[in-house]
């Protein structure tokens, strides 16, 4: 019995291994980047590359990698906006954005990929964030060179795209990127720099419904929110993601809701059904019809469109400003 099972497990792995080789290749098809991907550099200058992650761990490149793998959406969504798809080996299930990151390889779920997965397509670099810290020492035992992006504001955003782009090689295309970014950036603080403090709507953002789920002060929605020239409703919470009772939502009746909706989020609700909510119907966002939605993906993730999300959240506080 034990031979038999010998025999059908190295038959497994290997079309495991063909099965990974035609994805990864498949994974780079079509890709279509702001930056655009023919002019990725295949110099090997400035390697050796010592780096300096997010948590502080000093990781060293000895050349510029061609196998990445991508364990968080943000993460691929920076390795597309710096035209390095055709590099992306493998990412998670969770990877949905660009359309061609659908098709690559598939290494697991988010908070848990398979290690196993990730070995097969060989990676000379792997890009994770803070979830996957306590398997950073299985995956560096087993011979993966592992860099951590954990931005926790826009400001840190735009730093893990410069470090993305050292790491690989387009520290040139990167900072582009970034200016682009800051330059957008800058533009809409210019429109909500001139609405007075008192002006400012106090915000509700809605995460999730059952039960209700807001953006503490140290999310990247609540810095979103605040640099969109509103006020964020849980900002006093020192949770990340409070949960809220009817009562304190109605007591504080902001002026305006935003409900999200994809990855983590609840299903999109109308205003209809807000204001079907017990007790709802008398509150400010209700009555004068300033209820928004938006994609959570664009408010919460720490890759390029976090930008998008500061430009949608901004027209929708300040709808004048932008006209």
């Amino acid at each position: 019995m034990s031979i038999v099972l010998a025999k059908m497990n190295r038959i497994g792995v290997f079309l495991v291994i063909i099965w990974v080789a035609f994805s990864a290749c498949g994974c780079n098809k079509g890709i279509n980047s702001p930056l655009g991907e023919s002019s990725v550099s295949a110099s090997s200058q400035g390697y050796p590359l010592t780096i300096t992650d997010d948590m502080g761990r000093q990781i060293i490149l000895t050349a510029e990698p061609t196998r990445i793998v991508s364990l968080a959406p943000s993460n691929t969504e920076i390795l597309y906006a710096l035209g390095l798809g055709s590099k992306v080996v493998g990412n998670t299930n969770y990877c949905d954005y660009p359309e061609e990151a659908k098709q690559c390889y598939k290494v697991g779920g988010f908070e848990d990929p398979s290690l196993e997965k990730i070995v097969a397509v060989k990676p000379d670099l792997v890009l994770a964030s803070n979830i996957h810290i306590p398997s950073l020492k299985v995956m560096e035992d087993a011979g993966l060179r592992v860099v951590v992006l954990n931005a926790k504001t826009l400001e840190g955003v735009l730093d893990n795209i410069l470090l993305v782009g050292k790491s690989a090689g387009v520290e040139d295309r990167a900072e582009k990127l970034t200016q682009d970014l800051r330059s957008r950036v800058d533009t809409v603080s210019a429109k909500v720099g001139q609405v007075p403090a008192e002006q400012r709507p106090l915000v509700y953002y809605e995460l999730w419904y059952e039960p209700y789920m807001s953006a503490g002060k140290d999310t990247l929605t609540a810095q979103l929110i605040r640099l969109a020239g509103g006020i964020n409703m849980t900002d006093d919470n020192i949770e990340q993601y409070p949960k809220l009772s009817e009562e304190i939502i109605i007591k504080r009746n902001p002026a305006i809701m935003i409900n999200s909706y994809g990855h983590g989020s609840g299903a999109l609700i109308t205003p209809e059904q807000v204001a079907a909510r017990q007790g709802w119907s008398h509150l400010d966002f209700v009555k004068n019809n300033r209820i928004y939605t938006i994609e959570a993906d664009l408010v919460s993730l720490a890759g390029p469109r976090i930008v998008d999300g500061l430009e949608a959240m901004a027209e929708l506080l300040h709808p004048s400003l932008f006209k």
